[in-house]
């Protein structure tokens, strides 16, 4: 799940000198315009640094939390953005873009159960959530892809032109090449005879203007009417 948090890794953070919470007697506000200031300037670190120096002297959680699990992410901290974000989602169970965020974080760490509960929950407050559709689908593609398949359709449904369509589309037309590739094999295998050329059927699936747009998994016959279709009586 790499490419959900790319670059991110749980280890390797790199060392660096806090600043001190009480040198120039700055208060909890001063400390929030620096993080926001050195996460501007992609100083992801130092950024982490004052705005939990912010966090610790009372400045307002609902502007910090989001800012701070920006940086921590940017500066391949997941398990300090886990450890912000978690506390600050069992306050607010309602935040369903947090809860996406908690999953991927989870998913990022190869916590795969953890993200899977936080995805079936954001679905059952928020059935149409097409992103936690596409990362359970893509969760599920390693255990049950009959699952995978629905939340990947289902994602396609919801936003046919969304960031994650062309990825769904592949997976999609994948999984229909392996399912028709299996049932070829298994014919095969109960009749001792290798089946016809065209025994699979097209699938369809939701187009970016959600008319239905076939793939044909068909393995094309060549044979002399192909290469020399004028020769076709």
């Amino acid at each position: 799940m790499a490419f959900l948090l790319a670059g991110c890794a749980a280890g390797g953070e790199p060392k660096t000198t806090a600043p001190n919470a009480n040198a120039d007697g700055r208060d909890a506000a001063a400390f929030f315009a620096d993080g926001r200031e050195a996460a501007e300037r992609g100083d992801a670190i130092r950024a982490e640094q004052y705005l939990s120096l912010a966090l610790a002297q009372g400045y307002e959680r609902s502007a910090v939390i989001p800012l701070l699990l920006q940086v921590c992410i940017a500066g391949s901290h997941l398990r300090a953005a886990l450890n912000h974000a978690e506390p600050y989602l069992r306050q607010h169970p309602d935040d369903q873009q947090l809860r996406y965020l908690v999953a991927t974080i989870h998913l990022g760490l190869g916590q795969r159960e953890e993200a899977r509960t936080d995805l079936e929950q954001l679905l059952r407050a928020s059935p149409d959530y097409a992103d936690a559709h596409f990362l359970l689908g893509v969760l599920e593609s390693d255990d049950d892809e009959t699952e995978a398949r629905a939340h990947l359709l289902r994602c396609l449904e919801l936003a046919p032109k969304g960031e994650h369509a062309p990825e769904v589309r592949s997976r999609l037309s994948e999984m229909a090449v392996r399912d028709d590739r299996a049932v070829r094999v298994a014919r095969e295998t109960d009749s001792g005879e290798r089946g016809p050329r065209y025994e699979a059927e097209p699938r369809g699936y939701p187009s970016e203007t959600g008319d239905t747009k076939w793939l044909d998994v068909r393995a094309p016959r060549i044979d002399e009417r192909t290469i020399h279709p004028e020769n076709t009586p």
